[in-house]
């Protein structure tokens, strides 16, 4: 990790792939929700990304602690080496 964070500060340009997909309506039956879950869909499709179903939860609660204990594991474990 902090490879990468001085490889990409001290890079003059950082390098991405940007596509433009289609607009995309809502359908006639469709609610909000079901709309904005195929948009995602698409975006993850064409990105090459997984499409996890996520409600963006952790902006309004504190993560759990469950959760935030094995982030600091992993990456206690990247900052030893194993």
């Amino acid at each position: 990790m902090l490879h990468y964070l001085l490889n990409m500060m001290s890079s003059w340009a950082i390098v991405c792939d940007v596509w433009y997909l289609p607009p995309m309506r809502r359908g006639e039956r469709e609610d909000a929700v079901a709309f904005a879950n195929r948009v995602k869909a698409a975006v993850a499709a064409r990105g090459g990304l997984i499409d996890l179903q996520w409600d963006g939860q952790l902006k309004r609660m504190k993560a759990k602690k469950e959760w935030r204990e094995l982030q600091q594991e992993e990456f206690s474990k990247r900052l030893k080496g194993e």
